[in-house]
């Protein structure tokens, strides 16, 4: 008789649950990305530990809520904070005395790598038990999720996140257009039939990177922005591009107002499912990395389901099918040695070894950025 693949995930996805069990069954409230964690996965986890998962579309949307959970403590809450609440059942319930502490019922929420600085300077999160698998993550991921009090990076800080999914940057481009010679290297950004039909996101330390990565330096290099090459490769891909739009770059090579985009893995896997005329591709010289984590908001109680959770999210069976559905790659797969399934073995999913987690620019390195992006070419 042949078993259906159905059988088959269900069975493995069982099995994982049985393995991370908590010993009570604590409810666990958690509200994630929506999509970057599949349907399946959640009810197979409720099914054996009370749960209630609640998604949110943009991470956006989660860090207000954050700031909202964090504003309840305020003793004069601001106009902005009564009108947000119109609507929302979670925060309606939690309304405490005025500045009295307030206990968050939400014991997780998802919040991408880049947001984690301000967040813990706006105590907007706290740290979270250790988790031994990340324990095992090379450098610079023990610096990326362990930082201080102030959010800076450090290999000693508190744990206060654990990754889930992994994008990477990528460029997307219209097939028809590449026929004779296609894009492989970030270098091809400045190629002169690509000025003004490139997208990108609009985030000026990920332009950055990507003109570090084509000149072959690291993306966490602040030294290297100080240096004469850098800044004018970085002011000729901006001549170069089109649009910068965080949410609508792929919008613009869809609609082909544009022949190449530059994006996150999710993003562009997942159009390029859709829109058979598109292709895709890691550049040689390696991509930029950025991770959803579990994070936990400030004054919320962490219940053993909340490790279980964790667990759960790095089981083999489980963290295949994140990255199967979600378009990124579990940090799972990350680790010394980690056997990537056959289902990840497409060229689309295997980030290049040269591919580098993004840390927090230090306070002089910021500034440097934003020295450069206040020239007068980029007011243009």
């Amino acid at each position: 008789m042949m078993v259906k693949r159905r059988t088959v995930l269900w069975g493995l996805l069982g099995g994982a649950i049985l393995g991370c069990r908590p010993r009570n069954f604590s409810p666990l409230r958690v509200k994630l990305l929506t999509r970057s964690v599949p349907s399946q996965v959640l009810k197979a986890f409720s099914r054996e530990t009370p749960s209630q998962f609640d998604a949110e579309p943009t991470l956006t949307d989660i860090y207000q809520q954050l700031q909202w959970w964090q504003s309840q403590t305020s003793p004069h809450p601001p106009l902005w904070r009564r009108l947000f609440s119109l609507g929302q059942g979670d925060a309606a319930q939690e309304t405490p005395v005025q500045g009295s502490p307030v206990t968050v019922n939400t014991h997780l929420v998802t919040l991408s790598d880049p947001w984690l600085e301000q967040a813990i300077r706006q105590q907007l999160i706290q740290p979270l038990p250790d988790f031994a698998p990340a324990e095992r993550l090379p450098e610079p991921w023990q610096r990326l999720l362990r930082r201080d009090q102030q959010g800076q990076p450090t290999a000693r800080g508190d744990l206060w996140g654990v990754p889930y999914r992994t994008q990477g940057l990528m460029m997307a481009y219209q097939k028809p257009m590449f026929k004779n010679k296609t894009v492989i290297k970030w270098a091809d950004l400045w190629r002169p039939e690509l000025q003004g039909r490139i997208a990108m996101l609009d985030h000026p330390r990920l332009v950055t990177a990507v003109v570090l990565k084509a000149l072959e330096y690291s993306v966490n290099d602040e030294s290297a922005l100080t240096e004469e090459k850098v800044q004018e490769q970085l002011a000729s891909l901006y001549r170069q591009v089109r649009v910068f739009d965080s949410e609508a770059y792929l919008k613009a090579l869809v609609n082909e107002d544009v022949w190449l985009a530059v994006g996150w893995s999710g993003d562009i896997l997942a159009t390029l499912v859709r829109y058979r005329r598109l292709g895709a591709a890691y550049p040689q010289e390696g991509s930029v990395l950025t991770s959803d984590l579990w994070v936990s908001p400030v004054n919320a109680d962490l219940p053993p389901s909340v490790q279980a959770w964790m667990e759960f999210c790095w089981q083999p069976p489980i963290a295949t099918q994140i990255s199967v559905s979600s378009y990124g790659l579990s940090p799972l797969f990350f680790l010394p040695g980690a056997k990537v399934p056959e289902k990840l073995s497409q060229d689309l999913y295997q980030m290049p070894d040269n591919s580098e987690v993004l840390l927090p620019l230090s306070e002089s390195g910021q500034n440097t950025l934003t020295d450069l992006f206040n020239a007068e070419v980029f007011r243009e």
